[in-house]
């Protein structure tokens, strides 16, 4: 594949999105005492979901009743609602598309390993995205000089430079939701950030993947600062082991990120599933299950457990 061909399949211009459908309601939080524990949810396509829950263990069994349906959990998504904000708290579940991103094994397991926590999940994703800005592309690629993808990137304000759309929107997004708490008058604590990206910078080129580490970092600097959260905990997870052209260098900068950060950590994927559906490069709906739960089994106790 030419470089501007895999530049476009990277962005995701060769596949649709995934549909949505309007099929959940405004929620209340389960009861119990200690503040709500926001976690966002963010990145590219394996944090949106290109998946489907009828190919659950390979279509042989039903999707668990208790993944798909978690009413205790608060769910605040406009991922797929351009066009149709839908700001409103719902209860978590599986929408009229039948996709889903981590979130859902994620708070499964985060209930079960913390029973008496009233979990809160905010996400905002957008399939075929990198942090890099398309203006830095002629130090990566000199022949995508002049290349522009409109300001839709991650990248927070440097430089002089207004942030990224994805980025302005991620924060936006948090901020409403947690307003919105606000006028619930519920008390909420913001307790991580799942991040799942990567594979943009995998695809394009080696310096750009090169320049990953400084791009993540950068970025996790911005969301803290920006969400006065100093020490929010980010779980990363790992680029998965589709094969992108560069991925051996985005994971090893992504590891580099983890030990140098006192509040990240990585979180493997290499070996999860990608049968289904969604193509080679996209986490099946066994793989999804597996992901949410792996994020979750490294959530500090520190940040759910309220002291005495």
């Amino acid at each position: 594949m030419s470089v501007v061909g895999s530049l476009l399949a990277a962005l995701g211009l060769a596949a649709g999105a995934a549909p949505w459908a309007r099929a959940q309601e405004p929620a209340a939080p389960r009861a119990g005492g200690g503040p709500l524990r926001v976690f966002i949810v963010a990145g590219q396509s394996n944090a949106l979901g290109f998946n489907h829950v009828r190919e659950y263990a390979g279509g042989k069994r039903e999707f668990p009743e208790a993944l798909r349906h978690q009413p205790d959990v608060l769910f605040w998504d406009v991922s797929r609602r351009e066009g149709d904000r839908g700001d409103v708290w719902t209860k978590l579940g599986v929408d009229g598309s039948g996709a889903f991103g981590p979130e859902l094994g994620f708070a499964h397991e985060l209930n079960h390993r913390f029973p008496a926590a009233r979990i809160a999940i905010i996400k905002y994703a957008a399939g075929g995205t990198g942090i890099a800005r398309s203006a830095d592309y002629a130090d990566y690629i000199p022949q995508l000089k002049g290349f522009d993808d409109h300001g839709r990137n991650w990248h927070p304000e440097a430089d002089g430079r207004e942030a990224g759309a994805l980025y302005r929107r991620l924060i936006t997004t948090v901020r409403d939701a947690l307003r919105a708490l606000d006028q619930r008058s519920e008390t909420w604590e913001l307790a991580g950030l799942l991040w799942m990206q990567g594979e943009h910078e995998a695809g394009i080129s080696p310096t750009m993947a090169e320049d990953y580490g400084t791009l993540l970092t950068g970025l996790l600097r911005a969301i803290r600062g920006d969400l006065e959260a100093p020490d929010l905990p980010v779980l990363i997870g790992e680029v998965n082991s589709h094969s992108w052209a560069f991925g051996d260098i985005v994971r090893r900068k992504q590891a580099e990120v983890c030990r140098q950060d006192g509040h990240a950590v990585l979180v493997t994927t290499g070996d999860l599933s990608r049968a289904g559906s969604g193509g080679a490069a996209h986490f099946d709906a066994d793989g999804m299950v597996e992901l949410g739960i792996r994020f979750a089994r490294v959530v500090p106790e520190a940040v759910m457990i309220d002291p005495p």
